[in-house]
């Protein structure tokens, strides 16, 4: 309970801090179950697991006895019952205490193969059989056909379900590096029946590697609770004799003084909670894997953060942050690239604004993604709407301001009956991707 009345602050955590806080959420990093003071970090957990904060964040979390904890869009993960804080110097605070989970998290990559929590087994179809056990096969590159045959054969051996699971740093985002290796593993996961492919991603701490620390990847593996763990990743296949292959980069450098080919604007609008964000980082994932242009995700909230901190939410601030994002699209559009929007921009004009911009230097796709008001309310992963309807929130878009339905969209979607997967087909074919290529990404 707080020991003061008034709101709990928050605090955002971005990057490889939200990839830490999933770990720690799931168990993987056990006994560690959320934040110590730096010096009193406890002897049994895996790793000194700290958190800094601004001093004045830090001081009233300490006052209220909690901090909620946001990701980058705003929504609660996770809230600390904080116990204890020490001033770190520079304005900035450490707070500890247990951490309790929310809300699952959403970014990127590929959510639907993420490992978080320890993995259950398989259960029989005959209730007095004990589960299956678990083989898993972690990699961290394309692995080798000897390792696969390896693998298989253990799986087949001791009637164990086998995981490949893919083990990556953390991504950076828009452009997630594991998606290779990750379509490799689920294709041989086909071709077996009962195998699963998951994704850890691990955070990247300093110090001498350039990934995530050896020691720490290993404890997590084993926290995975396996039967049998096949270790292939890049340092414990070197120590095998096993060499890598070499690959042909997936994107090749442009020979000097090319001209780019054209690119693309993808701009996803809608109100808040409409699905815009998800479709588009689905979007993002797979461009990636068949298109050769570079990718970009210019979201919403992150455009916020990032390019229009300064802003408010009235009508001519909305349509700046607009034409920043727009503007910032089309630069990416004129050197080749894909760059794929997902802001409400509510206004038919500052639409039109970006359209101009981007069909000046590429083409131009637009995607109302046309959710009802009423989704998107029940969804309210923010608790935006309940705050706009409480008349804590004013000119929120769909209560307090209107939005203008675009009357040139390219594509009109409704993620209350569309599935994420269907959304993006249809995106890859307004996009005008050839028939093959658009074969291959659907399937």
């Amino acid at each position: 309970m707080s020991l003061l009345s008034g709101p709990e602050p928050s605090h955002v955590l971005t990057g490889a801090r939200l990839d830490e806080l999933e770990l720690l959420l799931g168990g993987l990093y056990g006994p560690a179950d959320g934040y110590a003071l730096p010096s009193s970090v406890p002897a049994e957990w895996p790793w000194p697991f700290t958190l800094p904060v601004p001093a004045a964040v830090g001081k009233l979390a300490v006052d209220r006895g909690a901090l909620v904890i946001t990701d980058p869009d705003g929504t609660p993960l996770a809230r600390l019952s904080v116990i204890a804080g020490q001033d770190s110097g520079h304005d900035t605070m450490h707070v500890a205490g247990r951490l309790e989970a929310l809300q699952p998290a959403e970014h990127p990559p590929v959510r639907r193969l993420r490992l978080t929590r320890p993995l259950t087994g398989v259960g029989s179809a005959q209730p007095e059989r004990a589960p299956d056990p678990i083989l898993v096969a972690a990699f961290d590159r394309v692995p080798e056909p000897a390792q696969l045959a390896e693998a298989m054969g253990m799986a087949v051996r001791h009637h164990a379900t086998l995981w490949l699971v893919a083990v990556a740093g953390s991504q950076k985002h828009g452009s997630y590096t594991v998606l290779e290796l990750l379509t490799v593993l689920e294709h041989c996961s086909e071709q077996l029946s009962g195998a699963r492919t998951g994704l850890l991603v691990l955070p990247a701490y300093e110090g001498p590697s350039a990934g995530p620390d050896r020691t720490l990847r290993d404890y997590v593996l084993r926290r995975l609770g396996a039967s049998i763990l096949l270790n292939y990743t890049s340092d414990a296949a070197a120590a095998a004799g096993v060499r890598p292959r070499r690959r042909r980069a997936a994107n090749p450098e442009p020979l000097a003084g090319a001209t780019p080919a054209p690119g693309t604007v993808v701009l996803l609008t809608g109100l808040s909670g409409s699905g815009k964000s998800t479709i588009a980082r689905a979007l993002v994932e797979r461009l990636q894997l068949a298109d050769g242009r570079p990718v970009t995700l210019l979201d919403g909230d992150d455009v916020r953060r990032l390019l229009s901190s300064g802003l408010g939410f009235s009508r001519q601030d909305r349509e700046l942050n607009v034409r920043r994002l727009g503007w910032v699209a089309s630069l990416v559009s004129k050197s080749g690239g894909v760059a794929v929007c997902a802001p409400i921009a509510p206004f038919e004009s500052t639409r039109q604004e970006v359209r101009e911009m981007a069909e000046s230097v590429g083409s131009f796709v637009l995607v109302h993604v046309a959710t009802s008001l009423e989704v998107c309310e029940a969804r309210d992963r923010k608790g935006l709407y309940a705050r706009a309807r409480a008349g804590d929130l004013g000119d929120f878009t769909g209560i307090g301001s209107p939005y203008e339905p675009p009357l040139d969209a390219d594509l009109v979607l409704d993620t209350g009956t569309t599935p994420v997967d269907a959304a993006v087909d249809a995106i890859l074919a307004a996009m005008s991707l050839g028939a093959p290529e658009l074969a291959e990404l659907s399937q």
